[in-house]
């Protein structure tokens, strides 16, 4: 079963720097026979963030590590962000973010359940088609 990945995932696997760079790298190769998949947002969400903290010399070596990878990048529409836009509603009092409302709405257009993330506020997501979102690992 495929797995959608999460920008705190995402930067821990590809910089051995970072506090739980072993974990996600492991994460990854573990998914990786089954898809890893990440939404566009995700991708843009990561790219801004490496290139504040680290460069842009840092985010083109990701860019290009995700397009020479085995990443599924995943697009968005209007009705995706519209998607977003309700869960954003529905979950006003957690606080999710724009990406992190993407990723999940992404979940539900996927009908994908297992998220590769570190931001274990994702689980208080009760997608509709199961019982509950696994935030891995």
């Amino acid at each position: 079963m495929p797995v959608l990945i999460d920008s705190s995932l995402l930067i821990a696997a590809m910089n051995a720097r970072e506090t739980h760079h072993g974990r996600a790298a492991a994460a990854l190769e573990s998914s990786a026979t089954s898809g890893v998949l990440v939404p566009v947002t995700i991708l843009a969400e990561t790219m801004g963030l490496v290139g504040r903290r680290y460069g842009l010399h840092h985010q083109r070596r990701i860019w290009d590590a995700a397009l020479g990878s085995a990443l599924t990048i995943l697009s968005a529409d209007a009705a995706l962000i519209e998607q977003a836009r309700a869960i954003d509603r529905a979950y006003e009092d957690v606080g999710f973010g724009f990406a992190d409302c993407m990723l999940l709405a992404t979940c539900e257009r996927e009908r994908i359940a297992r998220v590769l993330s570190f931001d274990r506020q994702l689980a208080a997501y009760r997608p509709s088609f199961a019982a509950a979102l696994e935030v891995l690992p």
